[in-house]
């Protein structure tokens, strides 16, 4: 019982958010609430003890600093609010959850907006045989869901009412309450079991008691009969003198007889004996009171951080969002293949990539991703950027620039799949723009059109 009682004094100023220290066997409690102070009428720090009455201040059952906690807890039930404060160096929690490859943090701009849990404290008294035991659970709720809940070690004020959402507390109330049956269950199940054992032994008692009076009852019918057969005999055999007595002896054993064997009296038995269990059976049995102490709405930031990642030939703007409480930043996925990554890679369009999606232009040397390097150069093969590859005006299909052909007759660019050569000068052009020169061979147009004003010329001449 007095570790029970120690735990529960502990618990109790740790939810007042006092400071409590350990000095040999005492517990120091400083940083008392005000309204703890009054109920007890005395002033902190207590110098607590839970072994010796009457030194320092005592707690056990029925002492002053036990029953006060206990009017405390049974006198609140109020809603408290509290704002949980935040440091944060946004560069510093992004560079030590990802990893920066090809670029740099260039501007960044911190936002918040509020998060919010819940936090339900309960005092279970568990009532039995004339005694009764305290506990108290806190339920932390986050989200519909229960998390493990220690305010310790953060910078915890009071909250601003403007700044509160209540909207959650039914909820979550509902939440906690389902939990706690689950918490209580070992404890209830605990004291159940050495209740019901209890019971079972003062029933067995009980039984054996009322048994044994039963049995009484029915030996003293048999004396009873026995003594009347005797009398009845002597009767019999008597001189004339006794006969008058032993009749008289006679008829008050028949009346005591009918006294005894009267059925009322076993039923009285009887029924005093269910009552005697019914009675065991009702002291042994567990009450379970849960009373909420109080509620507490707390909230923190969440941050969004907008940053522009600046490249070497591209920038690109994200945002962020972390966690304090959880010390989570949200993750971010390569926008090619899809798979969380924790290293930025940024191609030269603005992309985020992973290592695995990125790739060099063959023709420019800078850095893509996949999305941005889908075309090759349909002569040689190899990957082109947005900006580097040509459209044949001929066959349509991407090539590089090496593989990139003027006409010679038309001046338009084609890749040298869609041009031929022309023996005389070499030139290329499409194969429609080919004739058959005077010796026979087929050249390109412009060099037809060469020979033909050559030759006219020749005849203006010799004329």
């Amino acid at each position: 019982m007095t570790e029970q009682i120690e735990d529960f004094t502990i618990k109790f100023f740790q939810n007042l958010k006092c400071k409590l220290s350990k000095v040999g066997e005492f517990l120091i409690v400083e940083n008392v609430p005000k309204s703890f102070e009054d109920l007890l009428g005395t002033s902190p720090p207590y110098k607590i003890n839970f072994t010796t009455p009457g030194v320092n201040h005592f707690v056990g059952k029925g002492s002053l600093m036990f029953t006060t906690m206990t009017k405390y807890l049974s006198g609140t039930g109020k809603t408290t609010l509290l704002k949980i404060d935040f440091d944060v160096d946004p560069v510093k929690e992004i560079k030590s959850a990802i990893s920066l490859e090809n670029c740099e943090i260039d501007n960044l701009e911190k936002r918040h907006r509020n998060n919010f849990f819940s936090r339900f404290t309960f005092v279970t008294t568990f009532r039995y045989m004339n005694e009764s035991e305290q506990i108290i659970n806190e339920i932390y709720i986050h989200n519909g869901k229960i998390v493990n809940g220690d305010l310790s070690g953060y910078t915890v004020t009071e909250g601003e009412s403007d700044k509160a959402s209540s909207n959650h507390i039914k909820k979550d109330y509902k939440t906690a309450k389902e939990i706690l049956k689950e918490i209580l269950n070992k404890k209830t199940a605990e004291i159940g079991e050495n209740l019901e054992k209890k019971a079972e032994e003062e029933i067995a008692r009980i039984n054996i008691h009322y048994d044994k009076l039963i049995r009484e009852l029915g030996t003293d019918l048999a004396t009873q009969l026995e003594k009347v057969k005797k009398t009845e005999l002597s009767l019999r055999t008597a001189p004339q003198e006794e006969i008058e007595n032993l009749r008289t002896k006679l008829d008050r054993l028949k009346k005591s007889l009918i006294k005894i064997g009267d059925d009322d009296a076993r039923v009285r038995v009887l029924k005093e004996k269910e009552f005697t269990i019914k009675d065991a059976i009702h002291k042994h049995s567990l009450s379970v009171d849960n009373k909420l102490a109080n509620t507490t709405i707390i909230y923190y930031p969440v941050f969004s951080f907008n940053l522009f990642l600046k490249g070497d030939s591209s920038g690109r703007f994200i945002e962020m969002n972390y966690d304090p409480l959880t010390k989570t930043l949200n993750k971010l996925n390569c926008e090619s293949c899809g798979k969380e990554i924790s290293k930025i890679n940024l191609c030269s369009a603005g992309h985020i990539s992973c290592d695995d999606c990125l790739s060099t232009c063959n023709d420019c040397g800078k850095t893509f991703c996949k999305n941005c390097l889908k075309r090759s150069c349909s002569i040689c093969g190899k990957s082109l950027c947005k900006s580097c590859f040509i459209v044949c005006h001929g066959c349509g299909k991407s090539i590089c620039k090496e593989h990139l052909r003027k006409d010679c007759v038309t001046g338009d660019e084609r890749c040298r799949n869609c041009l031929r050569a022309c023996l005389r000068c070499h030139g290329m052009t499409q194969e429609k723009y080919f004739g058959i020169a005077i010796d026979g061979s087929k050249v390109c147009q412009k060099c037809l059109g060469e020979e033909k004003r050559k030759d006219a010329m020749d005849r203006i001449f010799r004329n």
